[in-house]
């Protein structure tokens, strides 16, 4: 078992995300907690995730763990959409590795510096959820819940 008790998560919603070559994260209009909702298209509006996952090596057990992205409704049931393939979940799931790499030429981290990981994921088109629910991003290591961030669809008025 991981010691999972070094691992810190954090996830927020914004207009674009994206991280450069050397591993910057540049966030534009961050902290978005009511996602645009088009009636006519029944789409959102765009909009970015972004996820950063942190641990204290060698706290853990091993370098690398099991990270998952999951969209729940406001019950905490994952969110599925139907697709042209049929329904699916809004899951993202990834094994990161946390170990820093090794280089000869570059002094490396003293013991116990944080190991990191940024995921992003952009939904240029926005998602087919509908207006008028609440909804909740969570990040998972190893199935324990790190963080989480929730937004609210609005409808139209008297809806």
């Amino acid at each position: 078992m991981k010691d999972l008790s070094s691992a810190d998560g954090n996830i927020l919603i914004a207009d674009f995300v994206n991280v450069d070559a050397a591993g910057k994260v540049n966030i534009i209009g961050g902290g978005v907690q009511f996602l645009g909702f088009d009636p006519d298209t029944g789409m959102t509006a765009p909009f970015s995730l972004y996820a950063s996952i942190t641990v204290t090596l060698p706290s853990l057990d091993e370098a690398s763990a099991a990270i998952e992205i999951l969209l729940v409704d406001a019950d905490g049931q994952p969110v599925t959409l139907t697709g042209p393939d049929g329904p699916n979940q809004l899951r993202f799931n990834q094994s990161v590795d946390f170990a820093h790499a090794s280089n000869p030429a570059v002094q490396p981290p003293p013991m116990g510096f944080p190991g990191s990981s940024n995921v992003v994921m952009n939904f240029p088109g926005g998602l087919p959820l509908p207006s008028g629910s609440t909804y909740e991003w969570v990040v998972l290591m190893d199935g324990r819940r790190l963080s989480s961030t929730t937004f609210f669809v609005p409808g139209p008025a008297g809806a």
